[in-house]
Parts: C-alpha cells; sequence; structure tokens
C-alpha cells in the first residue's frame, strides 16, 4: 500500500512539472505616464540609484526590513542596487544604458545569482511634456514558473504604474528651471550703440 502511495506521489509530481513545463513562462509587463517636464530633468531620478528609494514601489515602506546595497559607480551604465528583505526577496540590478534624452535600460537578477530579467524606461517627447514607458520582462524557472505567469505580470504591473505615479508627482513638484543669464555686451557693441545717433 505505502508503495503504491508512493509511486501515485512520483507520478503526479511528474505529471505536474511536465504540465509546468509546457506553460508559457516568459512574463513582459509594461506602464506609461506623461509628465510635464523633459526627460532631462526626469533622467537624474533614474540614473541615480540611491534615488529610486523617493518614487519606485520597492523601498522600507513595502518591506520594512529591506537591506539595500549600492555598488559601482554613483549613477549612469555600471551602478548596481542589490537588496535582500522577507517580503521583496533578494535580487540585483544594474544600468546598462543611460542617455537624458532617451532613457535607462536595467539588467536584472531577480531571486537569482545571474540575469533572468531586462528593463527599459524610455522617454518620448510630446511637446513640453515627456512620455515615460517602462517595460520589464524575464523569464520564470522551468520547472514551476508557468503557473505563477499570471500573478507575476498582474503584481508587477501594479508595482510600475504605482512607481511611474509618484515619480509624476516628485518631477512635476521641483521648482522651474533657472532661466538663462541675459547676455552681457561687448564692450565693441556698447562703443557701437553708443555713437548710434
Amino acid at each position: 500500500m505505502i508503495k503504491k502511495i508512493a509511486i501515485a506521489l512520483i507520478a503526479l509530481v511528474l505529471l505536474v512539472g511536465v504540465g509546468a513545463a509546457a506553460l508559457p513562462r516568459t512574463w513582459r509587463v509594461e506602464q506609461q505616464v506623461v509628465i510635464a517636464s523633459s526627460p532631462e530633468r526626469i533622467h537624474p531620478f533614474l540614473n541615480d540609484l540611491k534615488r529610486w528609494q523617493e518614487w519606485s514601489p520597492w523601498t522600507r515602506a513595502l518591506d520594512p526590513q529591506l537591506r539595500n546595497m549600492f555598488e559601482g559607480p554613483q549613477d549612469g551604465v555600471g551602478a548596481r542596487w542589490s537588496w535582500l528583505g522577507p517580503k521583496m526577496g533578494q535580487g540585483r540590478i544594474e544600468i546598462v544604458e543611460s542617455d537624458p534624452t532617451q532613457g535607462i535600460a536595467l539588467s536584472e537578477a531577480l531571486e537569482s545569482p545571474t540575469e533572468n530579467a531586462r528593463a527599459r524606461i524610455r522617454f518620448t517627447r510630446e511637446g513640453a511634456q515627456t512620455r515615460v514607458t517602462w517595460t520589464d520582462e524575464g523569464t520564470l524557472p522551468l520547472m514551476v514558473g508557468g503557473f505563477f505567469k499570471g500573478t507575476v505580470e498582474t503584481r508587477l504591473s501594479a508595482h510600475l504604474a504605482t512607481g511611474l505615479q509618484k515619480l509624476k508627482v516628485l518631477v512635476e513638484a521641483l521648482p522651474p528651471p533657472a532661466l538663462p543669464p541675459a547676455p552681457v555686451p561687448s564692450p565693441a557693441t556698447e562703443a557701437v550703440d553708443a555713437g548710434s545717433p
């Protein structure tokens, strides 16, 4: 009897594994927001990963026991942010592309020692405003990942939307950019003006 139960359990595990392996494991989410500002004013909040704590959904407000570690340059390509917490788990992101007018691209290792996801936050000028599009995609583990694809997409999509709205509020609350100083006339120009009738 025990042998039959063991065989049935093994068969069930194999059946679940085969079923999960057949399910799609690649997830992709995208969210957008329009910010009344220029790309150059938005970019610093993305390019410095420490500043993500000002607007991203992944802060100690979500996970009070979160531990953040920052490595590499202060900002730009090569900057890395790693985290560990009971709610957020563990992960790492690294900036791999950065352009003040175009946005940034990220390499991600989520619950994995190696890259298993990629993200891009793109800027599109729309007159005096900027459309910010955040795309994130990756692949879940082979045996059970397919079962969680929908959950991952739903939760992550909500997180991206929350982060973009917070970024919008933060950027739009900035004081207006300083006007460039008025040009100082050269002595030659002043002499010409003084001699004019």
